[in-house]
C-alpha cells in the first residue's frame, strides 16, 4: 500500500460502517490506500479508518458500543465531522433466514456464507424491516407499521449494474475476496477469515434446540439437519431482499421462520433499526450470513462472512462515479428526527 496522505474533512463522501472487529478488519484489508487520521470532535466517540476504496474516498466508522441506538448515535457523529457524506454503507454479518431447500439449483438457497443486499422485494418502500414496532394479532400474523427507507438512487442504479455485472461473470467480488484473505493471512491474533467449507454449514429442523449450551453442534444429532443438494463452488450468491432488524440477537427458529413466512425476509441483524427509525440517512445494509438465526449458533463463519460482505461493498463502489457523487446531494448533519 503506498505512503500514507492526508486529505480535508471534505474530500470524504462515503460513510461505511462496521460493528464488530472482523468486519472492521475485512473493510481495512479492501482499501486501496490507507489516508493519515483526522481530528474529531471531542464529544465524537467513534474510531475512524480513513482511505481510499476505488474512486471514492471513504470513513471507514467503528461505534464503540452495540446495538440500534448506539449505531444511530454513531452516524449522527459522522456526518458532523465528515459533512461530505453522500451515503452510508453498513457492512458486515446477519443471521440467515433459510427457505426450503431448492428441489434442483442450491444456488437459489440462502447459505452461510451468501450475501444479502438490503433492497425492497417488490411490495415494501425499503430494505430494512424493524419488526421489534410489530404486533401479533395471531399466532402466526405480524403486523408491522414500515419503517422501510429505501437505499438511495445512486446505489440502487450501482445495484442494478453489479447485478448485470455478476448474471454475465464479470463481477469482481471473487478476486476482491483473494485479496482481503491475503491481507488478513499476515494478521495475527484474528478468527480465521477463509472459506470454512460445505461440511461446516448445518441446517438444523427448525423445533430442534442445540443440545449443550456451552459447546459448537458437535452432540446435536446429525438426523435433524435438512437434507439439501451439495453446492459445486465455494463462491457467494448474493440474494436482494429484505432484512429483519431488531434490538436482540434472534435465535429463535420457529420466530425466524413465521417471519419468513410474514414478510419473506432474508436475514436477522441488530443495527439498521436505529437507523430506519430516527434517521433519514441515506444507506445500504449489505450483510455476509453467519449462523442461521437459530440456537445452534456458531462463530465459525463469522470472519469469512464479514470478507464477503465487504467484497460487495467494493464491487458496488466499482461502478458508483464520482460524477454521480458529485451531483447526489450531501447528508445534513440534522437527519436526526427522534432525539436520542
Amino acid at each position: 500500500m503506498s505512503p500514507q496522505k492526508q486529505l480535508s474533512h471534505d474530500a470524504y463522501t462515503v460513510g461505511w460502517i462496521c460493528i464488530i472487529d472482523c468486519e472492521l478488519n475485512a473493510a481495512l484489508a479492501l482499501l486501496d490506500e490507507e489516508h493519515e487520521l483526522l481530528d474529531s470532535d471531542l464529544n465524537d466517540n467513534n474510531l475512524y479508518y480513513l482511505g481510499r476504496c476505488g474512486k471514492h474516498n471513504v470513513v471507514v466508522t467503528f461505534p464503540v458500543t452495540y446495538g440500534a441506538n448506539a449505531t444511530a448515535c454513531a452516524v449522527t457523529d459522522l456526518v458532523r465531522t465528515f459533512t461530505k457524506i453522500r451515503f452510508g454503507l453498513m457492512v458486515g454479518v446477519a443471521g440467515a433466514v433459510p427457505g426450503l431447500p431448492h428441489p434442483v439449483d442450491p444456488g437459489q438457497d440462502v447459505r452461510l456464507g451468501d450475501v444479502v443486499v438490503g433492497v425492497s422485494d417488490g411490495g415494501h418502500a425499503g430494505g430494512i424491516l424493524n419488526y421489534d414496532t410489530g404486533k401479533w394479532e395471531t399466532e402466526n400474523e405480524l403486523s408491522i407499521e414500515p419503517h422501510l427507507n429505501s437505499p438511495p438512487s445512486i446505489l440502487l442504479n450501482a445495484i442494478k449494474t453489479v447485478r448485470t455485472d455478476h448474471q454475465s461473470h464479470n463481477g469482481q467480488m471473487a478476486p476482491y475476496i483473494e485479496r482481503a484473505l491475503a491481507q488478513l493471512s499476515d494478521l495475527a491474533d484474528i478468527d480465521d477469515p477463509t472459506f470454512p467449507g460445505w461440511e461446516s454449514d448445518r441446517l438444523f429442523k427448525a423445533e430442534y434446540q442445540h443440545f449443550h449450551a456451552d459447546r459448537e453442534c458437535s452432540d446435536c444429532d446429525p438426523a435433524q439437519t435438512i437434507t439439501r443438494l451439495a453446492r459445486s463452488s465455494s463462491s457467494p450468491v448474493v440474494h436482494y431482499g429484505l432484512i429483519a432488524s431488531g434490538n436482540a440477537v434472534m435465535r429463535n427458529a420457529p420466530l425466524r421462520d413465521r417471519l419468513r413466512d410474514t414478510w419473506n425476509v432474508l436475514c436477522f441483524e441488530m443495527e439498521a433499526a436505529g437507523l430506519v427509525e430516527h434517521f433519514h440517512f441515506p444507506c445500504l445494509v449489505i450483510r455476509g450470513l453467519c449462523d442461521y438465526s437459530d440456537s445452534h449458533k456458531s462463530k465459525r463463519w463469522q470472519a469469512y462472512a464479514a470478507v464477503v460482505a465487504a467484497a460487495y461493498a467494493k464491487d458496488l463502489l466499482r461502478v458508483v462515479g464520482s460524477i454521480d457523487m458529485m451531483e447526489d446531494g450531501m447528508v445534513s448533519a440534522d437527519i436526526l428526527v427522534d432525539g436520542l
